[in-house]
């Protein structure tokens, strides 16, 4: 009987010792291949236009440096790509417009409406569109153009964007 009781004393201090090393004996629990799962990154949640994002577009003041005029695509750049030799959004334009709305489109077409913030402070451009997409853009814009400059938030980072301030709507050529 005390051979017994030596014996399983040993069994129970050698997995103690395994336990405290790292080493795992015996099947693992069902439970570890869930954690695994778990650590994978989600990709972006796309932001809804909900009743608090209207109300913050709604509030917020004026911008006239960003609504005057129609932007149009004039360059843009992905750093996950190489340097494209022509504008591959050509005849694309933007139009912020007061009270947070905006539109996008090709030429004469509109392909998305939406609302916008913009935070002075903080230099970010956040657009919510109708359609379900989502984007947010640090902004850096002078009297004849701004640079859009993609955050994380919705995956736009490897994303820059110039475009040009216009009075109409690109026309095809």
């Amino acid at each position: 009987m005390q051979i017994l009781r030596v014996l399983t004393l040993i069994l129970l201090f050698s997995q103690c010792k395994n336990k405290e090393k790292g080493q795992i004996t015996g099947p693992a629990p069902a439970a570890s291949s869930n954690k695994i799962e778990e650590m994978k990154v989600p990709p972006p949640v796309m932001g809804k236009i909900d009743d608090k994002f209207i109300q913050l577009a709604e509030k917020q003041k004026d911008v006239p440096d960003l609504q005057d005029e129609i932007w149009h695509y004039t360059y843009a750049l992905s750093i996950k790509d190489a340097a494209p030799k022509e504008n591959i959004y050509k005849g694309q334009w933007l139009d912020l417009m007061p009270k947070g709305d905006y539109k996008k489109g090709l030429y004469s077409e509109t392909a998305e409406t939406g609302k916008y913030i913009y935070d002075e402070k903080t230099g970010l451009l956040e657009l919510r569109s109708t359609i379900g997409t989502s984007s947010e853009w640090k902004v850096k814009v002078d009297p004849s153009h701004m640079i859009l400059i993609g955050t994380s938030k919705y995956g736009n980072n490897p994303w820059q964007i110039k475009l040009s301030r216009r009075d109409s709507l690109p026309v095809r050529e």
